[in-house]
């Protein structure tokens, strides 16, 4: 599952500032060892229990040793009142007291909302899955769409400056920007709070991947260079062998099994964002040769599929130039 994100603040940050300030009034020595609170790490809350309470001074502003609930011991950190939300911490942040200051009743002006940048090729591709995540939480966006020598000349080499691992797709929130697909759409779930409690982040991973690999059976299918297909005639029959048996039985067997509208729970995370893709491409592709529908043997698939396309927030979506995008690069010569 994805580790979380350690925001270190500069020297004299208003986190700082703030936990100068409740280092000398918190009283820790309420909380006990396996006592369970929330902890943020990087934007998000995450469910955490207590290690130990330093007495060393030198750890005064942050004295709390936390070990982060279905996460290895070596993400372990001590952290402050500042970053705690516990009942019986006082000094901690309190959820009624977040939402008094979000709405301005404590006289703070309201939390300014997340911006964010996403970049992929012109296409659907990688990108859409992002762009569906993005539009459904109707967050505020800016979508980078890149063509050839934009990406490779201009973009790229200012990127892996920054990271060795730069490449497309990439998400930007605030100062920090993620690379690698997976990794992008597990990062913008979390902060867009898409999911259903924590048990469902370890699920969302696993099948994160899973529907990556329908994702690599599609390019395998339709890019010449990946030497799978060789010529037209070699794709067609590939096609209509993928056409016939659609890469969907272990998604049908999960619905079945934890018989839930969306992949995890009521509410979609990211992989769901992904696998609609991953079955709108397939459908296209059996309607292009005329092939039964995909769905045939997969009716808790069909039912994800039709839920999904409906939901109000992604109409918008659905009805713009995003959604038309070619599926793939112009050297995916057939589809």
């Amino acid at each position: 599952g994805r580790v979380p994100w350690r925001a270190r603040a500069s020297r004299g940050s208003h986190r700082d500032r703030r936990a100068d300030g409740m280092a000398a009034r918190v009283d820790y020595s309420v909380l006990q060892e396996g006592q369970r609170l929330q902890v943020e790490s990087g934007g998000v809350y995450y469910a955490a229990e207590v290690v130990s309470v330093s007495q060393n001074k030198k750890r005064a502003k942050a004295p709390v040793r936390v070990h982060y609930r279905g996460y290895a011991e070596a993400d372990d950190e001590f952290v402050g009142a500042d970053r705690i939300r516990s009942k019986v911490l006082s000094g901690s942040v309190k959820p009624a007291e977040k939402k008094g200051r979000q709405a301005g009743k404590s006289g703070a002006p309201p939390k300014a909302p997340l911006e964010f940048e996403m970049a992929y090729w012109q296409i659907r591709g990688l990108g859409a899955p992002l762009r569906m995540m993005l539009e459904y939480k109707e967050a505020k966006y800016t979508d980078h769409q890149y063509q050839g020598e934009d990406w490779f000349k201009e973009a790229k080499p200012k990127l892996l400056e920054q990271d060795p691992l730069a490449n497309l797709p990439w998400v930007k929130c605030g100062d920090v920007c993620v690379f690698q697909s997976n990794s992008v759409y597990s990062f913008l779930g979390q902060r867009l709070r898409l999911g259903n409690g924590p048990r469902s982040r370890l699920m969302n991973e696993q099948l994160l991947c899973e529907v990556y690999d329908v994702r690599m059976g599609m390019v395998d299918l339709v890019y010449g260079m990946k030497k799978v297909n060789r010529t037209e005639d070699e794709f067609k029959a590939s096609a209509a062998k993928l056409c016939e048996s659609p890469p969907f039985g272990k998604f049908e067997a999960w619905f079945n099994k934890y018989d839930t509208e969306y992949l995890t729970g009521k509410k979609p995370n990211s992989a769901d964002f992904h696998l609609w893709e991953m079955l709108d491409q397939h459908r296209l592709l059996a309607e292009k040769f005329s092939k039964p529908s995909i769905f045939d043997k997969f009716p808790k698939c069909k039912a994800f599929y039709d839920r999904f396309r409906a939901l109000p927030t992604l109409q918008k979506y659905f009805e713009s130039a995003a959604y038309k995008l070619p599926i793939n690069a112009p050297v995916a010569y057939w589809f």
